[in-house]
């Protein structure tokens, strides 16, 4: 009976941990989405400084995510291959800054949507993953989805011949 109330009380815990990471991580999509939909929205010269600043916002989330292979487990299966994978998405961040800084702004929003979705999968990918609860992992799958949306939308706009800043 006792066990029965301490699993109880650990399992709620760790629910409302889980509806906390998902609750701050759809707030730190909104970002994403509405420098996605304002340029849309507003259109003119502004809407590339939008494009700018969801590249700039993306490419700071893809370094933190790609830091999150620091905090793996270290006895897990692969984890030395998992750090190196870790730090090349924190550089991949770094070159989404580097092609926005150069005005290659299709080439960088490109490179963010393959990296977004290529961080997913790597995650998935990993023992620390497989030990998830269930809504985390549909959490994980949902917000990266948004956020793949969100560049896809920005994509559009910028190879809309009637909406693309420089024609």
């Amino acid at each position: 009976m006792y066990f029965d109330k301490l699993s109880a009380i650990f399992l709620e815990k760790k629910l409302n941990i889980t509806n906390i990471k998902s609750t701050y991580g759809y707030i730190g999509f909104l970002p994403f989405a509405f420098f996605s939909l304002l340029p849309w929205i507003i259109g003119g010269e502004v809407s590339k400084t939008f494009i700018i600043f969801q590249l700039a916002y993306g490419s700071i989330i893809i370094t933190f995510l790609g830091g999150f292979a620091w905090g793996w487990r270290d006895n897990q299966k692969n984890q030395k291959l998992n750090l190196s994978i870790g730090i090349g998405f924190s550089l991949l961040g770094c070159l989404v800054l580097l092609l926005t800084f150069l005005n290659l702004i299709l080439i960088s929003l490109i490179t963010a949507l393959i990296g977004f979705y290529c961080f997913y999968i790597f995650e998935k990918s990993t023992e620390d993953f497989e030990k998830k609860d269930i809504d985390y992992k549909k959490f994980r799958r949902m917000l990266t989805l948004l956020v793949c949306i969100s560049f896809l939308i920005s994509i559009s706009y910028w190879i809309n011949p009637y909406s693309n800043p420089y024609l």
